[in-house]
């Protein structure tokens, strides 16, 4: 197990991932990317495991009005028959 890093240090990559984050206008895979370099700092394993080929997925979700009517549109939509 890794020593925990420093204040400053756990600043700093914290400014550095939300430079990078899609979330805040910048891009998935650069965001990925710098993650792997600075590695993930966690200090337990992650609640489930994760298998080979798993991917990162960013979903973007709409804000505001825009958020209301994909839930009428999603609503008004006729259910899937398969």
């Amino acid at each position: 197990m890794t020593p925990d890093p420093g204040r400053e240090e756990r600043r700093r990559r914290r400014q550095v991932l939300k430079a990078h984050h899609p979330d805040l206008g910048g891009n998935a895979v650069d965001f990925i990317r710098v993650a792997a370099e600075l590695g993930t700092g966690r200090r337990r394993p992650p609640a489930t495991p994760t298998r080979l080929g798993d991917e990162v997925r960013f979903v973007r979700r709409p804000r505001g009005l825009g958020r209301l009517t994909a839930w009428y549109r999603r609503r008004r939509r006729p259910p899937r028959v398969h």
